[in-house]
């Protein structure tokens, strides 16, 4: 409810809609795509990921690999300024991305 009325107030104050003042937060920051996938491994398929996450790789869908943050899975930060995150699953046979 609060979130609510927050907007309200912004939308007011602003005399903006949510949409122009989204458009004008991303033409300051950059833009915000979240997306996250579950993907199911076999134990051969996982075997072979988790033997590619021991390398930090170069290149990431043709896009250089700007830098490697190793914590609590793999995440690639992209010289474009976009990143991409691997995390196995503890529980399950399943990578997120």
């Amino acid at each position: 409810m609060l979130a609510g009325l927050l907007c309200c107030e912004m939308v007011a104050h602003r005399g903006a809609s949510l949409g122009k003042q989204l458009a004008n937060l991303f033409a300051k920051v950059g833009s915000f795509y979240p997306l996250r996938e579950n993907f199911r491994l076999t134990p051969e398929v996982k075997e072979k990921f988790t033997e590619k996450l021991r390398h930090d790789p170069t290149e990431f869908h043709g896009t250089k690999v700007a830098g490697v943050v190793g914590f609590d899975g793999l995440k690639l930060l992209l010289a474009d300024g976009s990143w991409v995150c691997y995390r196995l699953s503890g529980t399950e046979p399943v990578v997120r991305v």
